[in-house]
């Protein structure tokens, strides 16, 4: 491990993955190290000292009210990935912002609700007649086993504790509870070719752009959810979903082909900036 910059204090002191202490640093600015395990792993090694952590951002944001109806679109087909694997049953979705994919899952028909950590978000969504609680993804406030399906979307790499997130989501998922995740591409071209310029690493005020403290590749995530007692299922978009009303799974059907060779090709040139996958509770 690179020696500790004397104005820096500790994040993650050694991979969440492996937990090998002696990764290489991979982008280095005067207030973040950010650094890169073996395992492949890419983490916030140390920040600088402000006397607080970096801050975790409020999920209020106006970009989130933008192209609404597409954002509630494209979180049904996500949705209906996991029904691919899973009967339907309750939801929930960790860091629901103000609703988008709630209001997906309850024109799909399952009993949903929220958990967000920002009062603010937790009001809006409320507002628009959602169950929504505020609590963190290591410190739920549902009992065990309630529930059968959860989306995670871009806030697993907000915790520097994500075995500690994975084991509270398993606990609170029914045995066999589908989950499901998007997360930042770790192999995303910019990201691998000049970590130094990459909007994933370069700081901003007082932490990295979006608060986030972890970068994971398919094969990362998938080992770590292994470990944590689930099985994963799927990784990218699912090209037909069995759930779906007759009409689009038979256009599904028909376009599949020709989807699933774009999709090879951009996620072989690395030129997409996220990845998702669909994991089951063992």
């Amino acid at each position: 491990m690179p020696p500790l910059n004397p104005k820096h204090f500790v994040v993650i002191p050694a991979c969440p993955l492996c937990a090998a202490s002696d990764a290489a640093p991979y982008a280095q600015f005067p207030e973040l190290l950010w650094v890169k395990c073996k395992c492949g792993l890419v983490y916030m090694y140390s920040a600088l000292d402000t006397g607080n952590a970096p801050p975790m951002g409020d999920s209020v944001n106006q970009r989130y009210e933008q192209r609404l109806r597409r954002r509630i679109s494209k979180s049904r087909h996500q949705i209906l990935d996991v029904l691919n694997v899973v009967a339907p049953g309750p939801f929930l979705d960790i860091g629901c912002s103000l609703g988008y994919t709630m209001k997906a899952a309850v024109e799909l028909g399952l009993p949903s609700r929220g958990l967000e950590i920002s009062e603010a978000a937790a009001s809006v969504c409320r507002e628009q007649g959602y169950d929504v609680s505020v609590g963190t993804m290591t410190a739920m406030p549902y009992e065990s086993g309630q529930l059968q399906i959860i989306t995670m979307k871009h806030v697993l790499e907000h915790t520097p504790q994500p075995r500690a997130a994975l084991r509270e989501v398993r606990r609170v998922l029914k045995e066999g509870g589908g989950l499901f995740i998007a997360v930042p591409h770790g192999r995303y071209r910019k990201a691998v070719r000049d970590p130094q310029t990459c909007r994933f690493f370069v700081p901003s005020g007082h932490g990295p752009v979006g608060g986030h403290f972890i970068y994971y590749t398919p094969a990362t995530l998938t080992r770590l959810l292994q470990e944590e007692g689930f099985t994963v299922a799927s990784v990218h978009p699912r090209l037909v979903h069995r759930r779906a009303a007759l009409p689009l799974r038979l256009l599904q059907i028909v376009v599949a082909p020709l989807r699933w060779s774009v999709q090879r090709l951009i996620y072989g040139l690395g030129l997409k900036k996220e990845f998702w996958l669909v994991a089951v509770k063992r």
